[in-house]
């Protein structure tokens, strides 16, 4: 991981930056990889989505006559969150910007990020406490941060909202959610996270974050924890999310 980052940074410093998903300059536009037409190209997530997961409804009129029209997913099994929202989609050049501040890993690219995904979202309902959904200390090592902690960072300041971020653990290391299916996921999630100091949560409406909602099972078996512990509600924020 060291290692990693010294040659990363050699190799920015030898030679000129370009922009990380169109390869031309980045020229001035002070984000680290890209340039300021990819970064402006981000996919903000717009229309009618479910209620509850926050999942894209494919027609534009499709909340009209229920404006609180849930999908099928979350009527047949209701999530223990209580909404989830998401900035952007899981697609082009963010994608590729979570890629690389997840997985290169670039941690200059948190700030910039948290700063996007806070201006493409409104709060419309009260909340006390801003959570990041946390790592296990053995891919923290690895990483070297974690990533949904900068994000929470960022998005705490912006709506002035206390960050509570070394309450939620998890306990169980855990297999990578994007090798696994749906059904997979779920399972494997299961039982991984816990509650250092659960009174501080009691009665608390939180606010959960992370960096990409696919199936929703990490952050349901997060706010499952939070529930049970007492919390009045958990709302659900991401960077992105898939389409699907």
């Amino acid at each position: 991981m060291k290692y990693r980052y010294i040659i990363h940074t050699l190799l920015d410093f030898i030679l000129p930056a370009t922009c990380s998903y169109c390869r031309s300059p980045v020229g001035d536009s002070g984000i680290p990889h890209f340039c300021e037409a990819c970064w402006s190209d981000f996919s903000p997530l717009h229309g009618p989505v479910c209620t509850s997961c926050g999942r894209p409804f494919g027609s534009p009129v499709s909340l009209t006559d229920s404006p609180e029209h849930e999908c099928l997913s979350c009527r047949m099994t209701p999530p223990h969150y209580d909404q989830a929202l998401a900035a952007g989609l899981f697609e082009g050049p963010l994608r590729e910007a979570i890629h690389v501040y997840k997985y290169r890993p670039l941690r200059s690219l948190g700030e910039p990020l948290a700063r996007w995904m806070a201006g493409q979202v409104r709060m419309t309902v009260p909340l006390d406490i801003a959570m990041p959904v946390p790592l296990h200390k053995k891919r923290l090592r690895h990483r070297g941060f974690n990533q949904a902690l900068l994000l929470a960072h960022g998005v705490s300041e912006r709506f002035a909202m206390p960050l509570n971020y070394d309450n939620l653990v998890r306990v169980r290391y855990t297999r990578p959610q994007v090798e696994l299916s749906g059904r997979e996921r779920a399972e494997n999630v299961r039982g991984a996270f816990n509650l250092v100091r659960p009174a501080e949560v009691s009665d608390k409406r939180i606010l959960l974050i992370d960096d990409v909602f696919t199936t929703g099972a990490t952050m349901n078996e997060c706010a499952k924890v939070l529930k049970d512990a007492g919390a009045a509600s958990v709302t659900v924020l991401t960077l992105a999310r898939t389409a699907e």
